[in-house]
């Protein structure tokens, strides 16, 4: 399936992200991901869920304003779609900032953290989304993972750098014996920036040897916007940090056009001043491979 807001990028075509069900939850999911046996993912969808009013259904977010059982309820029928208790997941304060940290057991939020990664399994990493970018990592080697928000802030400040590196240390992670995902997010023709964030990535040069798309592109000059490719940056910067461009799973899914499917901080912020989130997940589960060191 080609896609269709980059017809400039053949490096993007291949996105091979699938949308199913588990459990009457529906799901967007890598294929390169989801044939690994010892691993669950997911990118949910605004259907399948309790939340009512401008949240409905399956909202994700607590700090939206919707009703905490409501959230609560949506996470635990996630959680169990992918075989996991609710007890068992770890998610973070997003900032938009640039900060990681290690995940060794479920439970207490994460403070001020945009990227989660661990190696522990029975523990799945949920971060929140309405735009932003999703970034999976799949470490086979060292049965690792990382999960990663990445807005133009957080990807301004490479949040995909600092937590490949943070796997490199903790893990011994080679990143171009990895698989990374990148889920569905705002796409470039409907993600208009100001001057002063174009200027931030417009002379952007990571990973321009991969022949890729332009970051930038004048939208409005009167008022002076600008068009930017968020998620070809963070192709970019996921090969300058070592992964081989057939390892990389772009999906082609535009969080502000697809309205059916998902909510958008941009398009609904608009409209009715709040909207949901959904919510990227990742976890390791037992299996041949690490119930040896359980």
């Amino acid at each position: 399936m080609a896609i269709s807001l980059l017809p400039r990028d053949p490096l993007l075509v291949k996105t091979q992200w699938d949308k199913a069900h588990r459990c009457g939850v529906p799901f967007y999911r890598s294929s390169a991901l989801a044939v690994m046996p010892q691993l669950e993912h997911g990118f949910t969808t605004r259907i399948g869920g309790s939340s009512c009013g401008p949240y409905k259904s399956m909202n994700l977010g607590l700090h939206v304003g919707d009703a905490p059982d409501h959230v609560f309820e949506n996470r635990h029928r996630v959680a169990r779609a992918l075989g996991f208790s609710p007890s068992e997941i770890a998610t973070a304060e997003q900032v938009h900032g640039s900060k990681v940290a290690r995940v060794t057991e479920a439970g207490p939020m994460a403070a001020g953290v945009d990227a989660l990664i661990t190696n522990t399994p029975n523990i799945l990493l949920m971060l929140m989304f309405a735009d932003c970018v999703p970034i999976y990592i799949f470490d086979p080697l060292n049965k690792a993972v990382g999960l990663v928000h990445s807005g133009w802030k957080g990807t301004d400040a490479n949040i995909v750098q600092k937590t490949v590196e943070a796997m490199v240390e903790t893990f011994g992670t080679v990143p171009s014996k990895c698989i990374a995902a990148v889920g569905p997010c705002i796409g470039f023709e409907r993600y208009e920036v100001s001057l002063d964030v174009a200027k931030r990535f417009r002379d952007c040069t990571i990973g321009s040897d991969s022949g890729s798309a332009q970051i930038v592109v004048p939208f409005n000059e009167i008022n002076g916007t600008y068009h930017l490719n968020l998620r070809q940056v963070v192709f970019r910067q996921l090969i300058a940090n070592g992964f081989k461009i057939e390892s990389v799973f772009v999906s082609d899914q535009c969080t502000f056009s697809n309205k059916k499917d998902f909510y958008s901080h941009r398009r609904d912020g608009a409209e009715r001043g709040t909207t949901g989130r959904m919510a990227a997940v990742i976890g390791l589960k037992p299996s041949i491979y690490s119930r040896g060191n359980r």
